[in-house]
């Protein structure tokens, strides 16, 4: 009876995860704007169609954050050139702005920096409780992942995600076939 209750729970909870994955798969990303590091103003819709969107909320206390940017680096410079896009979306505030300057230049991060300065896009917009919290959209904003923490090795599924919303190269119009 113990082993059978055992596996019914894991049935529930596989199906669970599976109704959950579904359910993310067919939820578009929330919209927001928020300002860059340089006051430039970015906003989530206005990059769709590109290609996929990996967005992190981050703090520079938060150390499995300062971690995941740092991969998360390697993997951008890999595939920008398909359309790839990052965002880290700081929810410090604008007394972290030392901080934070010094954290993106030591590590030669190259995607874009926002700065959620009172935390609305992260508390209220995403839901959020606790960072790193990373959502992937697609290149039309649906989400296909999102997830509290991170560790090493989450890249390995991540990089699989990305790559398989990349979008496929556009045909090339001047060559013309006789």
């Amino acid at each position: 009876m113990k082993v059978r209750m055992h596996q019914i729970l894991g049935l529930v909870l596989v199906l669970a995860a599976l109704a959950g994955a579904q359910a993310i798969q067919t939820r578009m990303a929330p919209d927001f704007t928020l300002p860059d590091m340089d006051g430039k103003v970015v906003t989530l819709s206005k990059n769709y169609g590109q290609g996929p969107i990996y967005i992190s909320f981050w703090a520079t206390w938060c150390k499995p954050c300062m971690e995941e940017l740092k991969i998360i680096e390697k993997i951008y410079e890999k595939y920008k050139g398909q359309g790839f896009q990052v965002f880290a979306i700081n929810t410090e505030g604008p007394k972290a702005a030392a901080k934070i300057k010094s954290f993106v230049k030591a590590n030669g991060l190259t995607f874009k920096i926002l700065l959620d300065n009172d935390g609305e896009v992260f508390r209220r917009t995403f839901k959020g409780t606790s960072q790193p919290f990373t959502i992937l959209t697609s290149s039309t904003g649906k989400m296909v992942l999102s997830q509290v923490g991170f560790k090493p090795g989450d890249e390995i599924e991540i990089e699989k995600l990305i790559t398989s919303n990349i979008l496929p190269p556009a045909a090339d119009s001047s060559t013309k076939s006789e």
